[in-house]
């Protein structure tokens, strides 16, 4: 079909959003008019808190530091920290104390930032490991969506941040997609919006920043944007019945924040480079034409990474891809070398990039500044948390878990364990990595019941017991087999691999009356491997909240109510 049909059919689907388009100024405190060509440019800048090197470039001093780059954002990724005096609790101490360094030494208010998907408990002894955002929409509870980000929010803040890169608005069409998967509330537009909409009012209302992502929407193909660019490979009608109708609901919202993925979009797109259609982070037409123009986005508009590889190729150098993809339209870089600091001024003062890029990307900031009252420092940069906060995040999470648990299929009525019959139990961690040992809750649930043994395994190898497999393996009187590969980890393909493919094999000589299949990642691990187990749940991560409920599904103690998600058993393949 034209690509010209294409535009003009986007541009009928959004007419509505031209009302929109009006001259008047984003941000009503002009002050930023002020700030000199380097002040503005960092303002642009979402730089790693590379300590010591900051230091060297102070001379031993952050306040010198600033003066040479202004920065106003941070991202505090831990693992880039070097402090030779730094205390022994890394995570609860040293980050939280580190942003009090930078804001002390800077001259206005910073902006903190940390993706926390799944909560700061990931990294933070001190905060909560919460469920995966799929959990919510196996739930489909507002008001627990609300809480969860709420317990996130008031955490956060309690450390110092003020900018979340989460939530995740992505559609896990793809079950072959390695990235998205259960970080995706669904595989659908209108199960994700409510979820969506619960999240960020929260995090609004709690003073943190929200960035939904990544625009122009991944989990249609099975690319993963760290290794290489990725694609919504959508017609122009499917995605705005999908994807577009969730970021144009949210942009309606005034959601502070968007990011671009490293994602091409061929439905759309004319602005190639050498002939390639580059990623959204690279495109004039994806960035400032589809988002901001057609769209009718007003709020800041974030790259994701620049070090990622599917932002690479397209130009010479790291440098000059950030410094392209501000020209293209985004407000924020997330992560630019210092050196773009440098390359943008020149670049500007010999007219190469216009002013007014530069002026619509810093007004677009200080309008969130404004918003999230970031233009005056104040005399600390935490907010306690509440009395009762502890108390909250058990109750609250404890029934997001039993209302997200998910009975996929129980067609032998496994369910409820009966502890007179069934004595002995190994649960059977398959993963690239051994999670065995995050198991030890599951296993304590269950002794905590009656059960006479529990015994944890990982990748369990058939060849590898030998001649003890008939005495020492198969007197168990049920397998309960704990899927857990989180995205990322291992980088690459969904599928299992090597010695997990292996133990998926070894599963299946066992008697399946006596296999019982949970995922606490992938949702689709069970029913490509294990659809003839007669018992299959998915829990969608490990956290102590999601393997309590499936302690307690098993026993009978709750019903399972949740949906899936995701198609199951017949999802799309691209």
């Amino acid at each position: 079909m034209n690509r010209i049909f294409y535009v003009a059919g986007i541009a009928l689907l959004l007419s509505h959003t031209a009302c929109k388009q009006t001259k008047e100024p984003i941000a009503k405190n002009t002050d930023w008019k002020k700030l000199s060509l380097r002040e503005k440019i960092g303002q642009t800048m979402m730089v790693q808190a590379t300590y010591q090197e900051h230091m060297k470039i102070g001379g031993d001093s952050l306040e010198v530091f600033f003066e040479k780059y202004p920065i106003g954002a941070f991202f505090m990724a831990q693992w880039n920290f070097t402090w030779p005096e730094k205390p022994a609790n890394l995570n609860t101490d040293f980050i939280p104390n580190l942003m009090k360094i930078y804001d002390s030494a800077s001259p206005r208010p910073l902006f903190f930032s940390e993706d926390f998907e799944r909560g700061a408990g990931y990294g933070y002894t001190s905060a909560t490991k919460l469920p995966a955002e799929m959990a919510l929409g196996a739930a489909q509870n507002t008001d627990l969506a609300y809480d969860y980000s709420q317990i996130m929010s008031q955490e956060v803040r309690a450390m110092g941040f003020n900018w979340l890169l989460n939530p995740v608005a992505d559609l896990n069409m793809n079950p072959l997609h390695p990235l998205v998967i259960e970080r995706a509330i669904s595989d659908n537009a209108e199960r994700t919006i409510p979820i969506l909409q619960a999240q960020t009012r929260a995090m609004r209302e709690h003073g943190v920043i929200a960035t939904i992502k990544h625009f122009p929407g991944d989990g249609a193909t099975i690319c993963d944007q760290h290794e290489m660019t990725s694609a919504n490979n959508l017609s122009l009608n499917e995605w705005k019945k999908t994807f577009g109708k969730v970021f144009q609901t949210m942009i309606d919202q005034e959601i502070p924040s968007i990011m671009v993925g490293h994602i091409q979009f061929p439905a759309y797109q004319n602005d190639a480079i050498n002939g390639v259609l580059p990623p959204a982070t690279l495109s004039k037409d994806i960035m400032t034409k589809l988002l901001k123009q057609e769209m009718g986005y007003k709020g800041v508009v974030i790259s994701d990474a620049m070090n990622m590889g599917g932002v690479s190729g397209y130009y010479d150098s790291y440098l000059e891809a950030a410094v392209q993809c501000f020209v293209a339209g985004a407000d924020m870089i997330l992560w630019p070398d210092l050196a773009y600091m440098d390359t943008v001024e020149a670049r500007i003062n010999r007219g190469e990039i216009p002013m007014s890029r530069l002026d619509d990307a810093v007004e677009r900031i200080w309008a969130l500044r404004e918003k999230y009252d970031l233009l005056e420092k104040k005399t600390s940069i935490t907010t306690p948390l509440p009395e009762n906060h502890a108390e909250f995040v058990q109750t609250t999470m404890t029934q997001l878990a039993n209302e997200a648990i998910t009975l996929i299929q129980d067609k032998g009525n496994v369910i409820p364990l009966d502890t007179a019959s069934v004595k002995r139990i190994m649960l059977i961690n398959i993963s690239h990595k051994n999670h065995s040992g995050t198991f030890q809750i599951l296993k304590n649930e269950l002794l905590e019941r009656g059960f006479d043994e529990v015994r944890l395994e990982h990748n369990i190898h058939r060849d590898e017991w030998g001649w003890k497999w008939d005495t020492a393996v198969m007197p168990y009187d049920k397998f309960i087999v704990c899927f857990e590969n989180k995205y990322l980890d291992p980088l690459g393909s969904p599928l299992l691999k090597d010695r997990e493919a292996y133990a998926l094999w070894t599963i299946k000589d066992l008697p399946k009356d006596k296999v019982i299949s949970i995922s606490f990642s992938n949702p689709y691990y069970n029913t490509f491997y294990l659809k003839t187990t007669p018992l299959l749940m998915n829990a969608y991560s490990s956290d102590e909240f999601m393997q309590r409920a499936a302690a307690r599904l098993l026993m009978g103690e709750i019903k399972a109510t949740a949906t899936s998600p995701v198609n199951l058993y017949n999802p799309i393949m691209r």
